[in-house]
């Protein structure tokens, strides 16, 4: 997923990650050099992580960014109050889903109290998880992007994201997309820098930088 946002930093453990990743992993190694034109970066953001996550929910990324560009067109995504007391049917106006639509609501009242990035990041992983699987809409793999672009943690995959999934089977399996279990098992070969590989398997299938 595509994303503007001044509010950007590499994490400082990027570099050591670029290093280790190339020592143990051939395929890394190439990634790494073909794309290391930028690395991943932080969004201090709560709010504008989590919605981001909700709109490009189950859809391609094309289509996640034209309906998440018309929203940044009509609303400021960076206040975390800026959906509350929008009609869910005014947001499908935008190309939402009803459930989406209520979904950004929701969260939106939720972050009003909730969206100081230096309490989210204070928060060790599995706080963060039992927090914010209780938001409608908000599931595992939301979550997971969340704590990758939003917290910078270190050490995460998703297994549930079909392009990671897609980029896995290019690079490693000629094509064959591995099933989760597969993919899980080949990850633990990262650790500790599975966010950093990730961002790179993403990379060689969209040479787009991926934000949430």
């Amino acid at each position: 997923m595509k994303s503007k946002n001044n509010n950007k930093d590499s994490p400082d453990w990027w570099e050591k990650a670029c290093k280790d990743l190339s020592n143990k992993d051939e395929v890394m190694k190439i990634l790494i050099k073909k794309y290391n034109d930028s690395s991943i970066s932080t969004v201090k953001n709560p709010f504008f992580s989590l919605s981001r996550c909700i709109v490009g929910q189950q859809i391609s990324v094309q289509a996640a960014d034209a309906v998440w560009n018309r929203l940044t067109k009509k609303f400021n995504i960076y206040d975390e109050n800026c959906f509350k007391g929008v009609r869910s049917d005014f947001l499908k106006s935008f190309g939402l889903s009803k459930r989406k639509s209520q979904y950004l609501i929701g969260l939106s009242n939720y972050m009003s109290a909730n969206n100081s990035f230096k309490f989210w990041k204070g928060l060790r992983d599995e706080e963060v998880f039992s927090k914010l699987i209780n938001i409608k809409g908000i599931g595992p793999w939301s979550i997971k992007m969340f704590l990758m672009f939003s917290l910078n943690r270190s050490d995460v995959f998703s297994s549930e994201d079909l392009g990671l999934l897609k980029a896995i089977a290019k690079n490693y399996y000629n094509g064959v997309i591995p099933d989760r279990e597969l993919a899980e098992k080949l990850s633990l070969k990262w650790v500790p820098w599975r966010t950093a590989a990730s961002w790179f398997l993403w990379r060689s299938i969209d040479p787009e930088l991926v934000a949430y």
